[in-house]
């Protein structure tokens, strides 16, 4: 079985309405955590704030993408729509990002080791031209992509807790499907820092705010206005653009899943809102697996989950981007169609903020 990821184990033990008693008394033995936790945040914060820690502003705009919870939360096509974005206004931009579990070989890379992880290889597939630098020092990275590829901006890839760059705007990603986290911060809860921080931000996306009811979604909005006052809000939805055959690259229209019979699988940090994804588009899920997020795929795991599928016996399997580009070129053990399932981000309110507080950067 696979390891439960990070989400599934909080939506388990540290929802508020879990009445199992085991719940509480480890709910009750992890609130001490939490709170020593979130001390050490806050004062690394104060720090940062009062300039006795101090940050390094580099000579181009950084625009900074993050959240404050911790899962997923759609930030990677976020990242992937905001470098586009700036493509298109005709800047060399860059990403720069941690390389969180960077443990895929790849040969052929912006990273000095060689070694990258499943967002790189992503990025690499849909926006080539755009360099990944991978480096723990976001400054030396962000130096390392002005000097060797003349970046005039730069993205910083889950970067609103990272202090120690300047950025000149902070947008942070909250998930409409469970967006505060529980309100408590790890371990407790699923909080990288007391909400308050939220107030850092330039601006908010809400994702995933079509598997929502609007009165959810009002309710979220009321209490971000409560938490950081009049911080722009814009909503978005991850939109399923196409399947992709995973053997050949065809590409084949999404409504081809309506009335199928599939088995899913995937590692990513919201599995939930991949199910539904495959679920809202018409399909009978007959089998569905969840794998640690960045969780790279072993020859006899890819083995296994093809003899799961052959007892299910599906029209066909179906995985997420980021799933494919790390199951590389393992493709002869698959018995049924394996299908990529592509989404890209759409803005669905407040596209005018988003290209207001961008084009203010740039200009």
């Amino acid at each position: 079985m696979p390891i439960p990821t990070f989400r599934e184990y909080y939506l388990k033990v540290v929802e508020k309405e879990h009445s199992d008693a085991c719940s509480s008394v480890i709910q009750k033995i992890l609130y001490p955590f939490s709170k020593i936790y979130g001390f050490v945040v806050k004062t690394r914060i104060f720090f940062y704030k009062k300039g006795i820690l101090k940050c390094v502003r580099l000579p181009v705009p950084v625009i900074s993408v993050g959240n404050i919870t911790a899962g997923g939360t759609g930030k990677t096509p976020v990242v992937e729509y905001i470098a586009r974005y700036l493509q298109a206004k005709g800047k060399r931009v860059a990403i720069l990002s941690r390389g969180y579990a960077s443990i895929i070989k790849q040969e052929d890379s912006f990273t000095d080791k060689n070694v990258c992880n499943d967002e790189y290889l992503l990025f690499k597939e849909n926006i080539p031209a755009i360099p990944n630098i991978l480096n723990k020092d976001r400054v030396k990275g962000g130096l390392e992509a002005i000097k060797r590829f003349q970046a005039e901006c730069l993205v910083l890839d889950d970067g609103f807790q990272h202090l120690r760059l300047a950025r000149d705007l902070n947008i942070v990603i909250i998930d409409a499907v469970n967006p505060f986290g529980y309100e408590q911060v790890i371990p407790r809860g699923m909080l990288r820092e007391p909400l308050g921080g939220i107030t850092r931000a330039g601006m908010i996306i809400l994702s995933h705010v079509d598997q929502c009811s609007r009165d959810k979604i009002a309710v979220i909005n009321n209490r971000l206005r409560e938490i950081t006052g009049n911080v722009p809000v814009v909503e978005t939805v991850h939109k399923p653009i196409c399947l992709e055959s995973v053997k050949d690259a065809a590409r084949l229209d999404i409504n081809c899943l309506r009335g199928k019979r599939v088995f899913a699988f995937c590692a990513v940090g919201n599995p939930v809102s991949f199910r539904k994804s495959v679920e809202n588009l018409g399909a009978e899920l007959a089998g569905f697996r969840v794998f640690p997020d960045h969780h790279v795929y072993t020859l006899p795991e890819l083995q296994e989950l093809n003899a799961e599928a052959k007892s299910i016996k599906p029209d066909a399997i179906v995985i997420t981007q980021k799933d494919r580009v790390k199951i590389g070129n393992n493709l002869r053990i698959w018995e049924f169609p394996l299908w990529t399932l592509k989404i890209e981000i759409c803005i669905v309110s407040g596209g005018e903020i988003f290209e207001n507080k961008i084009n203010a950067v740039l200009n």
